[in-house]
């Protein structure tokens, strides 16, 4: 009985000895650090549903032209047309054959539609400071105007062809200039452009090829480089993402904290009673307030 009374007399001597108001502070942090940690250990936990952005389809929308030169009757070339690319000859060409084509290519089948306008752009000008172009005039004659039939498909194309004699719009500038009581300095060019409706988004293309209408004795066309336009088509959907440990680990660390932090209170620490509790007192006003005293015989 003895041997039993000497272990427990030992063992309570192990235990740390801490004021009634520090024990209340520590236990009070301990249970608010495990709510909180069991509070936001659930909110996070719990599997999240976000909305993002998804591709559905991809598209891809190509845009060129060809074009030949049509001859009159001569004897210098053998041939009825003159490829692009070449310097020409005013005085034995007279129309311009152009074919314009634009392609659609999409991953998945879905709604296809759209339209597109040819349209010849007579445009007069100024040349002004830093030889920037001044407009002067434009006027816009419509060739050509079509649509794409709507349907589900994975593929569409456009294919236009045309003759453009050079006369005929020198002729209309002249007009307007003689109107205007002036020449101007000109730019011509015939301009292909429109749209597709691809599952409900427009995709626009335009291109365009110029063409000299002056009297000059020989002259270059110039056409855009093929235009190439492609993407994604996307949609907006809910998913659920998964919660991964790393996402909640420092929650647990809280929690098991703030369970240490109770533990030590309830089982390893006593309230201090008696001179323990004196010492304690002592212990604290001498750290707040100890550098401050001078020549004290007596502590309160």
């Amino acid at each position: 009985m003895k041997k039993i009374i000497k272990e427990n007399s030992k063992k309570t001597k192990e235990d740390i000895k801490l004021t009634k108001n520090t024990r209340i502070f520590l236990y009070t942090l301990g249970v608010i650090l495990c709510l909180i940690s069991l509070i936001l250990l659930f909110i996070n936990i719990r599997p999240h549903t976000e909305t993002e952005e998804v591709v559905v389809n991809s598209y891809n929308i190509t845009t060129g032209a060809s074009y030949r030169v049509h001859l009159k009757e001569n004897n210098v070339f053998e041939e009825e047309f003159l490829e692009e690319g070449r310097v020409y000859p005013s005085a034995i060409t007279d129309f311009i054959n152009i074919d314009f084509k634009s392609e659609l290519a999409v991953t998945n089948a879905l709604s296809i539609s759209g339209d597109y306008i040819i349209q010849a752009v007579l445009e007069g000008y100024q040349t002004g400071k830093d030889e920037e172009k001044v407009p002067v005039y434009e006027k816009i004659y419509p060739i050509v105007e079509g649509r794409v039939m709507e349907s589900v498909t994975s593929s569409a194309s456009i294919n236009e062809s045309l003759s453009i004699d050079r006369a005929e719009y020198r002729n209309y500038a002249q007009e307007i200039e003689g109107k205007l009581g002036g020449e101007t300095e000109k730019d011509f060019y015939i301009q292909f452009s429109g749209k597709y409706n691809i599952g409900g988004e427009e995709k626009e293309f335009s291109y365009k090829v110029y063409i000299p209408i002056s009297n000059e004795k020989f002259y270059q066309i110039k056409k855009d480089d093929v235009i190439t336009d492609k993407g994604d088509i996307k949609e907006n959907t809910t998913v659920s993402s998964k919660v991964g440990f790393k996402d909640y680990a420092v929650y647990i660390l809280l929690l098991l904290i703030a369970a240490l932090l109770i533990a030590f209170v309830k089982f390893f620490s006593i309230e201090a009673v008696g001179e323990e509790l004196k010492v304690k007192k002592l212990i604290q006003f001498m750290r707040k307030y100890g550098s401050r005293m001078i020549c004290i015989e007596d502590l309160p």
